[in-house]
């Protein structure tokens, strides 16, 4: 595990650190300082693809998910999700089942748009199919895999 970690920081910022670092980084540094990079960007990447899939749902305006995670502010990102829920809260299953939908669509984003559009609606049919638990870990799979994209961008 300790390899993969430093595999994955070492693949996503040794720029950052070969730009910013005039002696030899200590790699247990690098691996705490990429994990709590991870852990930080992790809430924000949730929220925001359920906020993402809400406005999909409700078919408002459109935000890229990047925009979402790297520049609007998180407190209004927050207040937004909410106003979108609107009686509904984050532990709710269409909140959860909304942060699913729009995860696996940026997964799914480099496909064509008709490949996409099948691969969701095969998403929507194993949401309607799935127990809330397993669905809580496909999220938290996905969000976690989705924070090493954004981390890495």
């Amino acid at each position: 595990m300790r390899l993969l970690s430093f595999f994955l920081l070492f693949s996503f910022s040794s720029g950052l650190f070969a730009a910013t670092q005039t002696k030899p980084a200590n790699p247990d540094e690098m691996v705490k300082q990429f994990s709590k990079m991870h852990e930080q960007l992790m809430p924000i990447v949730a929220v925001a693809d359920m906020f993402y899939g809400c406005h999909l749902n409700k078919a408002q305006e459109q935000y890229t998910l990047e925009f979402l995670i790297n520049d609007m502010d998180k407190e209004l990102l927050a207040t937004k999700l909410s106003e979108c829920l609107g009686e509904e809260n984050l532990a709710s299953d269409n909140a959860l089942n909304y942060g699913i939908k729009a995860c696996f669509s940026d997964q799914m984003s480099h496909l064509p748009d008709d490949e996409q559009q099948k691969n969701i609606e095969q998403v929507d049919n194993v949401l309607a199919e799935l127990p809330r638990s397993e669905r809580q870990k496909s999220f938290t799979q996905c969000v976690n895999n989705q924070t090493l994209k954004y981390l890495g961008n």
